[in-house]
C-alpha cells in the first residue's frame, strides 16, 4: 500500500494514498461528496484550515479590557456622542435579526467539504463572544439594552429591508446543482459578507473608533477594534469561499450576474450614505459627511476588488481605518481579485 506523509503544524500523518487521492476529488463547496464523518484529511481548502487556526488563535474575552475609565467618563460626554454609542450597541444587540445571521448556519449546511465546515463552527463561536461583549459594554457603562435597540430602530428597519430584498432562503434540501440556486448561493455569500458586514455602519463605527484615538471611551474603542477584526476574519472566509465556488462552477459567474451584484454593492452604499447625513457626533470628532462618504466608496470598492468585481483599490480617506477594517493578517494585498486554489493533488498540500 502506498503511503503519503502529511504534516499539519508539529503533526505527521501517514496516509493511503489511493484513498487520500479519491477523497480529495470528492471534495467541493457544494455539490460533494456528503459523509457523517468530520475528517478533514487530506486537506484540498488549505486556506479554510490556516484560516480556522488564525481564528482560533486570535481568541479573546471581552473581561480583558476593563472599562472602568469608560464609565467614568461616560456622563461627562455630550449627549450626540452618547447617541453614537447607544446606537452601536443598538446595532450589536439586532444585528443578527438585521444582517442574517442565520444565513451562516443554513451556508454551513450546504457547503460538503469537512474543512469549510470547521472554520464555520469557529465562525459561531465568534457570534457567542459577541453576546458576552454586550453584557459587559452594557454592564460597565450603565446603558439599557432595550433603550438603545429602541433607538436604533429606525436604520434597523432600513437595513432589514435591504437584507429581504436580496438573501434567498436556501437550505440542504434545495436542488444545488440547478444554477438558479447556485447563483443564489453565490449572491447570498457575497451580500451577507461583502455589502453587509463588510460596509454597513462603518461610518458609525468610524465615530467612535475616533472617539478612542482622542481619549473618549478608549476601553471600549478597543474592544470594538477587536470585534471589527473577527469581522475581518468573516468577510475573508465568505470572499475566499465565493472565489472557490465560482471557480469550481464556472456557470455561476456571468456578466449579467456580475453586474446584479455590483448594483447589489451600491444599494448598501446608498444606504449606509443615508446614515451618514444623520449620524450624531461624527463633526465633533472631525469626521464631515463628504469624508465618511468618500471613505464608504472606498471600502465598497475594495470589496468588490477582492471578489474580482472592480479594480484595485487606492487613496484611502482615512488609512488609519484600514488596519482595522482590512487587517493586514487577513486582507492580504488589496488588489487581489483571485483565490490561491489546490487544483491538482500534491503530496505537499494535502
Amino acid at each position: 500500500m502506498a503511503t503519503t506523509t502529511v504534516t499539519l503544524g508539529d503533526r505527521t500523518f501517514e496516509i493511503d494514498e489511493a484513498k487520500a487521492q479519491e477523497a480529495y476529488a470528492a471534495k467541493k463547496v457544494i455539490n460533494g461528496r456528503d459523509t457523517m464523518f468530520f475528517n478533514i484529511l487530506p486537506l484540498k481548502y488549505q486556506w479554510a484550515y490556516e484560516l480556522y487556526r488564525e481564528m482560533k488563535n486570535n481568541h479573546w474575552e471581552p473581561e480583558d479590557v476593563a472599562l472602568r475609565g469608560d464609565a467614568a467618563q461616560w456622563a461627562g460626554l455630550s449627549a450626540d456622542l452618547q447617541q453614537a454609542v447607544e446606537l452601536l450597541m443598538g446595532y450589536q444587540a439586532t444585528s443578527g435579526e438585521i444582517t442574517g445571521a442565520e444565513e451562516i448556519y443554513a451556508i454551513r449546511d450546504i457547503v460538503t467539504a469537512p474543512e469549510l465546515k470547521l472554520v464555520f463552527g469557529r465562525y459561531v463561536h465568534e457570534q457567542n463572544t459577541q453576546q458576552d461583549v454586550l453584557v459587559h459594554i452594557f454592564s460597565s457603562l450603565g446603558l439599557d439594552p432595550v433603550a438603545c435597540a429602541s433607538k436604533f430602530a429606525g436604520v434597523a428597519s432600513q437595513m432589514k429591508a435591504l437584507t429581504d430584498k436580496h438573501l434567498v432562503a436556501l437550505d440542504r434540501s434545495v436542488d444545488m446543482t440547478a444554477l438558479e440556486n447556485k447563483q443564489a448561493f453565490a449572491k447570498n455569500t457575497f451580500f451577507f459578507s461583502q455589502c453587509m458586514e463588510g460596509v454597513q455602519l462603518y461610518s458609525l463605527y468610524s465615530v467612535v473608533l475616533e472617539m478612542g484615538r482622542t481619549g473618549k471611551l478608549v476601553g471600549t474603542a478597543e474592544i470594538l477594534t477587536k470585534l471589527l477584526r473577527d469581522a475581518g476574519f468573516r468577510c475573508e472566509l465568505f470572499r475566499k469561499l465565493f472565489a472557490e465556488l465560482c471557480q469550481e462552477n464556472p456557470d455561476i459567474r456571468t456578466a449579467a450576474f456580475d453586474a446584479e451584484l455590483v448594483a447589489v454593492m451600491e444599494e448598501a452604499v446608498a444606504l449606509e450614505k443615508s446614515f451618514i447625513a444623520e449620524l450624531p457626533g461624527a463633526a465633533e470628532v472631525g469626521l464631515d459627511a463628504e469624508t465618511l462618504g468618500s471613505y464608504i466608496d472606498y471600502v465598497a470598492a475594495h470589496r468588490l476588488a477582492a471578489c474580482g468585481l472592480g479594480p484595485a483599490t487606492t487613496g484611502s480617506a482615512m488609512p488609519w481605518l484600514d488596519e482595522i477594517f482590512f487587517p493586514s493578517e487577513v486582507h492580504a494585498v488589496h488588489a487581489s481579485a483571485t483565490t490561491q486554489t489546490t487544483s491538482d493533488f500534491d503530496d505537499d498540500e494535502l
